[in-house]
C-alpha cells in the first residue's frame, strides 16, 4: 500500500530531472561533471515546439552541452526561464 501512495504522490510532485542533452558523443562521467553556465528568460512565444527550437538554438550557438527548461508558465504566450550547461 505505500508503494501504491508513493507512486501516486509522485504523479503530481516534481521530480528533478537532468538538462537535455544537445551534444550526443559525451561520456557518463562528462555529463555527471556538466555544470550551469548560463541562464536566460525566455518570453512572448506562441508553442511549447517554438520554446524548444528557441532554446536548443541558443544552447547550440553557445556551445554548450545541453539546456534545462524551468519556471514555464502558458497563458497566451509562453514564458520560460532555461539553464545551459558545459
Amino acid at each position: 500500500m505505500k508503494t501504491l501512495i508513493r507512486d501516486v504522490i509522485a504523479i503530481f510532485t516534481r521530480r528533478p530531472h537532468g538538462p537535455v542533452m544537445v551534444k550526443q558523443d559525451l561520456t557518463e562521467a562528462e555529463k555527471a561533471a556538466l555544470m550551469p553556465v548560463r541562464s536566460f528568460s525566455l518570453g512572448w512565444i506562441s508553442t511549447v515546439e517554438e520554446l524548444e527550437r528557441e532554446v536548443a538554438r541558443e544552447t547550440c550557438e553557445s556551445g554548450a552541452a545541453g539546456y534545462l527548461i524551468s519556471d514555464f508558465e502558458q497563458g497566451r504566450f509562453i514564458h520560460a526561464r532555461a539553464t545551459l550547461y558545459a
